[in-house]
């Protein structure tokens, strides 16, 4: 890589654009504002509203299950998941190494133990085949990740959950769209759990939801979700009695019927958001396919992506200075996050040498821009800068 060629605007050279092309911005439009205004205008403002059990049903439509709880993140979600099952403290819960602290969070706020386990190189998702070597008499669970939007490999998870008796949280925070062999994410595990953050494919602002198949799980959450307060059933079928009742401890983990009436905005048009961005990364794979030290990142079989992220595998020497040649190019790209056992608070739990495809994976790892609303001109600066830098390489 000739990192001295005057061409690069990092050694000023002309850049591709001047007006960087940013990593995400949000899909919003007119329907979602009027949305969020007729739902203020309601005077319902608080949580668990009509707008909010609208989202919950079209959603639950949408991804084939029984039962969605709207809350107001994915983290709160991740926490109900396990505090749904009372495991026992110190119990084990198996997380992916690379993944967003609250895969792992979500556990520890129930006096559990992570036990960190190493992804797939080429793609950053659990390494099944590695998988079963983590498992303990204390094991009680295993948290696959979606990273990228990419389905984790469900079958083998599951099958392996089931031979040792283990509950699966899917962490499905990025994935929502997603297929894994015909089937929405979301339909695939015990329990699953969506980000509805300003940065995921449909937004809410913040949000999220815990999504299942299991009556009693979902009867239980509901009440935890409000402080332990059988609000529910007061609100859609007791109001006979004028109060509520206490039945469990809980948090404040409902979501505003506000941002319950953006949730149904943006859910009908979630297909055309997800078919935009394919479109872009389409282009990308078109554009970018044979240039030698790019790779792209490799999709589970039977899986097809919601392209929540469009992620490059590039020369881990490199990696740094093609991410800075890039942004002096006016293209915003980012390595995005780091391995838990990186990081001050997991970095006892693992070193780089037990986690080899992890690092490997990280360490060669750009994220490109990609969202809906990525003009056709961008589209094409990052190409022409991506190209324009590993033409020094």
């Amino acid at each position: 890589m000739d990192r001295n060629d005057k061409a690069l605007a990092i050694n000023g050279g002309e850049p591709v654009t001047r007006e960087p092309v940013v990593i995400h911005k949000p899909f919003l439009g007119e329907d979602d504002f009027e949305a969020v205004d007729s739902a203020v205008r309601s005077t319902f403002v608080s949580g668990d509203g009509p707008a909010c059990r609208e989202f919950e049903q079209m959603l639950a439509e949408y991804l084939g299950v029984k039962h969605v709880l709207f809350v107001n993140s994915a983290t709160a979600a991740l926490e109900l998941a396990f505090r749904v099952k009372d495991f026992p403290e110190g119990s084990e819960v198996i997380v992916p190494d690379f993944t967003y602290t609250s895969t792992a969070l979500g556990a520890i706020y129930n006096n559990l133990k992570i036990v960190l386990a190493d992804v797939c190189a080429d793609n950053g998702s659990l390494d099944v085949t590695k998988l079963e070597s983590y498992i303990t008499g204390r094991t009680v669970a295993i948290a696959p990740v979606d990273y990228a939007g990419i389905p984790a490999d469900m079958d083998a998870i599951n099958e392996i959950a089931r031979r040792h008796g283990l509950y699966v949280v899917h962490d499905t925070a990025q994935s929502i769209g997603s297929l894994y062999k015909g089937r929405k994410t979301g339909a695939l595990a015990d329990i699953s759990t969506f980000s509805f953050h300003g940065t995921k494919n449909l937004t809410t602002g913040e949000g999220g939801a815990v999504v299942t198949d299991d009556d009693a799980i979902a009867a239980r959450i509901r009440v935890l979700r409000e402080k332990g307060t059988d609000k529910h059933t007061f609100i859609t079928e007791n109001r006979t009695r004028g109060f509520y009742e206490y039945v469990d401890t809980g948090n404040s983990y409902v979501q505003s019927n506000i941002l319950g009436a953006l949730g149904v905005s943006q859910l009908k048009k979630i297909g055309k958001m997800n078919g935009l961005r394919r479109d872009i990364a389409n282009h990308y794979l078109e554009n970018l396919t044979g240039i030698p030290g790019l790779e792209f990142i490799r999709r589970t079989d039977g899986a097809e992506s919601n392209w929540h992220i469009f992620g490059i595998l590039v020369p881990a020497e490199h990696r740094y200075w093609i991410m800075d040649a890039l942004r002096a190019e006016g293209v915003m790209a980012n390595v995005h996050y780091s391995p838990l056992h990186m990081n001050r608070f997991y970095s006892h739990l693992a070193t780089d040498d037990e986690m080899p495809g992890t690092m490997e994976f990280f360490n060669r790892f750009l994220r490109l821009p990609l969202y809906p609303s990525l003009s056709e001109a961008e589209r094409e600066y990052v190409v022409t800068a991506v190209k324009k830098v590993f033409k020094s390489h």
